[in-house]
């Protein structure tokens, strides 16, 4: 089955409100085209990413973001994220902020299809004690440890970027892959952007690479560059002018608008 789909049908593809999940993380692998597409569609959503970066700054800088779930969210060697610190400080943004640990959990838990998974790392975490916490404390039936229930994060839309996929799906990432097998799993539809895509991947998979299977995409677009100033190796090191170039612009509405129209149109800064 062919699954290349321009990249305006995926953006037009979330509806109101949806859950939708970036992969990547920091400044690496942020499909930066697919997020821009979505940003001026005003569509908006509800966000949850395990590692965000200028994918979710430039979501808050369009205010399209109903309500944040995260891990971390920051432009790492940058520091941190300009509207991402406005919507945290003077919007009074809905969120719920995760440990790295219970984030994975939560997935985790969507991928084996159950409504939480127990982990160990909540006890003793102040997150444990916001008003609202989706978070609850238990104890373990069999040996009374204390023990934390995270519930699933079950994404209805993904966005990956990835160096390169074919035309069935099928993804290949260099690299890291963060968190971006087990979303896979996780989200009802998966869409990828992609540097390269090829009719068949082929090849041995080398320990540096990871992969994903065609079973769990739902549509691929060839987007070169499609992780704007982000990395995508071995293709985009990391542009540090670019990004440097953002922070101190990312908070004017207009030229945010016109960032991400060069984006969509594969003419990233």
């Amino acid at each position: 089955m062919d699954k290349v789909v321009p990249l305006g049908e995926m953006a037009a593809a979330v509806e109101p409100r949806s859950l939708v999940s970036f992969g990547g993380g920091g400044m690496v692998r942020k499909p930066m085209a697919a997020v821009a597409a979505l940003a001026l569609r005003r569509t908006p959503v509800r966000l949850a990413v395990f590692l965000g970066g200028p994918d979710v700054d430039l979501m808050l800088g369009a205010g399209v973001v109903d309500e944040l779930q995260f891990a971390y969210v920051g432009l790492d060697a940058l520091g941190l994220s300009p509207n991402f610190r406005r919507a945290r400080e003077k919007d009074g943004l809905p969120v719920v902020e995760w440990t790295e640990a219970m984030f994975i959990a939560g997935v985790e838990a969507a991928t084996r299809r159950v409504p939480f998974m127990p982990t160990v790392s909540g006890p003793g975490v102040d997150l444990m004690d916001v008003p609202g916490t989706p978070f609850r404390r238990f104890g373990c039936p069999l040996t009374g440890e204390e023990l934390t229930a995270v519930p699933a994060i079950r994404p209805d839309v993904l966005f990956l970027h990835a160096g390169e996929a074919d035309r069935a799906g099928n993804v290949r990432i260099t690299g890291d892959g963060f968190l971006d097998p087990q979303l896979a799993r996780a989200a009802s539809t998966v869409f990828v952007t992609a540097d390269r895509v090829v009719d068949r991947l082929g090849g041995a998979i080398s320990e540096h690479e990871t992969t994903i299977s065609r079973l769990w995409v739902s549509g691929v677009a060839e987007v070169p560059r499609g992780c704007g100033f982000t990395a995508s190796y071995p293709d985009w090191p990391l542009d540090y002018a670019a990004a440097d170039d953002y922070v101190g612009h990312c908070r004017d509405h207009d030229w945010l608008r016109e960032h991400a129209g060069t984006l969509v149109n594969g003419a990233a800064r």
